[in-house]
């Protein structure tokens, strides 16, 4: 079925699978939601099981986004959200201009965020994230499937600044601590 809108929609998304003994999913390009993503005229999408990036070639609008079910978590359970990007020579509208990697527990739970400056100079794939990265932990839930799913994603909406030549490699979704 062909869709008539200009973004893309996430194809089947990974759940988290444990390795070493923590809970992990890694998202590439086509398993994110990526506005304008269908549109030639600012998104290059890898072809479908490629492993290659997504190539943005111009927006005023960058929002990337993903969730993940985690309803095998128990509270106090943390994870790391990261994002790996890396730019093209040519990148541009990057100065002064944060993005800002946020996620939540369930679609009415409050975003946790963090504001990044990127560097156009880092042409190899690069965690955009401080070191630790975003992290978030599940509480106690009042009331129930509160903390059944982490949304996510990678936003620049603010500046209205056109911004080209990032390429964006995968996003991750990671357990920090250990499993009890």
């Amino acid at each position: 079925m062909s869709s008539t809108t200009p973004h893309h929609d996430a194809e089947d998304p990974p759940k988290l699978q444990l390795k070493d003994g923590k809970l992990m999913a890694t998202f590439n390009p086509r398993q994110l939601n990526v506005i304008w993503g269908r549109d030639p005229r600012y998104w290059k999408m890898p072809e479908k099981s490629s492993g290659g990036p997504a190539e943005l070639l111009q927006v005023c609008w960058l929002e990337v986004s993903g969730s993940v079910p985690i309803r095998s978590a128990s509270i106090g359970t943390k994870f790391r959200i990261t994002f790996q990007v890396s730019f093209k020579s040519d990148a541009f509208g990057w100065n002064n201009c944060p993005v800002y990697v946020m996620a939540k527990f369930g679609k009415k739970g409050k975003y946790t965020w963090t504001k990044i400056s990127l560097r156009t100079d880092n042409s190899q794939p690069t965690n955009i994230l401080p070191p630790d990265g975003l992290e978030i932990v599940t509480k106690e839930a009042t009331t129930p499937n509160v903390n059944d799913t982490i949304y996510f994603g990678l936003y620049e909406v603010w500046s209205g600044k056109w911004k080209g030549g990032l390429e964006l490699k995968d996003a991750t979704v990671e357990q920090i601590n250990n499993t009890q």
